[in-house]
Formats: C-alpha cells, structure tokens, sequence
C-alpha cells in the first residue's frame, strides 16, 4: 500500500479536483513504468498524466490530462462496501517530500 495521510496533503490541495491531480501526478511519480493486462496483450501503464497545452480551445490553456488503472477485488460487485475500499496496492513506496509542501 503506498500509504497517505491527510497530513501529507499540501494546505494548497484544499479542493477535490486539486486532490486528482496531486494524486495522479504522485502515482506517475512512484510507478512510472507498471503496468497492467486491460485488454489481450495490451499492457496499460497504471498510473500516468501530464500536462497538454490545448491551442484548439479559446483561449489557448494548459489542461492536466491524467489516466490510472487499479486492480479492484472481485467482491467489490456484492455491495458491501464502498467501492474504493476494494482497490487493490499499486505498491509500498512512500510519498517522497516534495509532494507533501
């Protein structure tokens, strides 16, 4: 499990989607090469995102496009519980500092 404590958030992700990209870009950061089988042979990584510049849109801006893949518990269609306590770890590695300020 990569662990995470509310205390590892930075004061500035103080918004939902401030907190996708603070936990996509950590993903990319710790996993940058894993993979997953979603498809016959097609490995996907599990973590990725970036950072697009869109000219086509007006103004021309900067959008933060990010994709993940977690393996979920097959138990997770009885209903039991919330789907996210079902995602399996991507891995151990902790959150380096410089994503914690």
């Amino acid at each position: 499990m990569t662990a995470f404590a509310s205390s590892d958030l930075p004061s500035s992700v103080n918004s939902l989607e401030k907190l996708v990209v603070w936990s996509q870009m950590v993903l990319n950061h710790l996993y940058p090469n894993m993979t997953a089988i979603e498809a016959p042979n097609t490995a996907i990584r599990v973590a990725t995102s970036g950072l697009f510049y869109i000219v086509d849109s007006d103004p021309a801006t900067w959008r933060h496009v990010g994709r993940n893949s977690i393996k979920l518990d097959s138990n997770f269609q009885r209903g039991a519980a919330k789907i996210w306590t079902f995602a399996n770890d991507l891995g151990s590695t902790a959150i380096p500092t410089e994503f914690k300020s």
